[in-house]
């Protein structure tokens, strides 16, 4: 159905699969108008309560000529999050990498916690390069024991990081890297190994000095810890 109102050169135009005849909450995303229940959003963030309860007394949401515009957010992204609540095979959430990163970008700026875990569980059934896994996690606060078999790959393997990767991964991490490479050259010449290569440890040898440097210690492997207090950060310095 077309709205005959513009926004910018483009015209309105409810979305194909998130107008929903039942929904209480109309948003405007680009050129998109989705209609969808305000009570996912009350729920699952505090982000949208403290906006809710901001609004209170307006009638913003309650058509499409007074919507919600959620600026800076593409309305491709917008209805890959919403899938997530109105996926219709119920508990089975198969997609591609560049999806779950749409939800996980979202789910972080709006303290979506919940959706947020579900998207690090998701994110661990993929096969995910270790220095991009390494880089988004970091970018989103999650658990860095999910990375200590990345942070392996990387401290054992021959080659040191390149020019783009250190870019990715930031100066920190770079040194980190460097350090964890170190100490097992060091780890080794300690033990009598002449001319050693990375191969010739086993992951464990090398996990306790790559905890030690990345400063990880033995805790639950649930994303919580860092999640959550990531979204309640958010949720005070995030702009709707």
């Amino acid at each position: 159905m077309v709205n005959s109102s513009e926004h910018g050169l483009a015209r309105v135009i409810h979305h194909k699969d998130y107008y929903l005849r039942g929904g209480d909450m109309t948003v405007l995303v680009e050129n998109h108008l989705y209609r969808i229940h305000s009570h996912f959003f009350e729920r699952e963030s505090l982000f949208f309560r403290q906006k809710f309860q901001s609004a209170e007394g307006e009638e913003r949401g309650s058509s499409d000529n007074n919507a919600y515009t959620l600026d800076d957010v593409k309305s491709e992204d917008f209805a890959r999050f919403l899938w997530v609540f109105y996926n219709p095979k119920y508990s089975l959430y198969e997609a591609p990498l560049e999806t779950w990163l749409s939800i996980l970008h979202l789910a972080n700026r709006w303290s979506f916690c919940n959706v947020k875990e579900l998207t690090v569980r998701e994110l661990e059934k993929i096969e995910i390069e270790p220095v991009d896994k390494i880089a988004i996690y970091h970018e989103y606060g999650i658990n860095k024991l999910f990375l200590i078999p990345a942070y392996l790959a990387v401290c054992k393997r021959d080659k040191p990081l390149s020019f783009a990767e250190g870019t990715q991964l930031g100066m920190e991490t770079v040194l980190r890297v460097a350090d964890a490479r170190e100490r097992v050259r060091q780890y080794a010449a300690e033990s009598g190994i002449r001319s050693p290569t990375f191969d010739d440890f086993e992951d464990r040898d090398i996990e306790s000095i790559v905890r030690e440097v990345f400063g990880i210690t033995p805790q639950s492997t649930s994303p919580i810890p860092q999640t959550r207090a990531s979204c309640v950060r958010f949720a005070f310095i995030t702009k709707f």
